[in-house]
């Protein structure tokens, strides 16, 4: 029947789908461990910018649909720690990220953290200028209980 076609189809574009990330991912790794020259299972700035100048690789990152423009500031995006190096999993992931275009679960992401950041810094901001404010009242008191005015200084 029709329906059962119609489902057959998708179950076979679910499989072809699930084989391609992983053809994916299986190159990327392989990718990763070929750039892993001293082999300690991170890849340090000096690693990863010598594989962004291999032309076969950033070929094939291109043919993948990766652009290696997007890849040069990636190292930087995954070693949030500073500690100089990234792992395995965070270059997969990070790589698998940068291949097609943003998703929506991305941009929320973005916007929810980016609307946290900002109440932090509201609520940083608002305490700094209340300790200022205290500051420059406890200031205009010393100068009266010495007898000056603060125009004297």
């Amino acid at each position: 029947s029709a329906i059962s076609a119609m489902n057959n189809d998708k179950d076979n574009m679910i499989v072809s789908q699930l084989e391609e990330r992983t053809a994916l991912i299986s190159s990327i790794c392989s990718v990763f461990r070929n750039s892993d020259t001293d082999g300690s299972g991170l890849i340090n700035e000096e690693e990863m910018n010598v594989l962004l100048k291999d032309n076969e690789v950033t070929a094939y990152l291109n043919a993948i649909g990766i652009d290696i423009s997007e890849a040069r500031g990636l190292f930087q995006l995954l070693d949030d720690d500073a500690s100089g190096t990234v792992s395995i999993d965070e270059f997969v992931t990070g790589f698998l990220r940068l291949k097609g275009s943003a998703k929506a679960v991305d941009i929320v992401s973005l916007m929810y953290e980016n609307r946290k950041t900002s109440k932090k810094l509201d609520k940083v901001f608002r305490e700094t200028r209340r300790v200022h404010q205290g500051l420059a009242f406890m200031h205009q008191q010393s100068l009266r209980a010495s007898g000056q005015d603060s125009w004297d200084i």
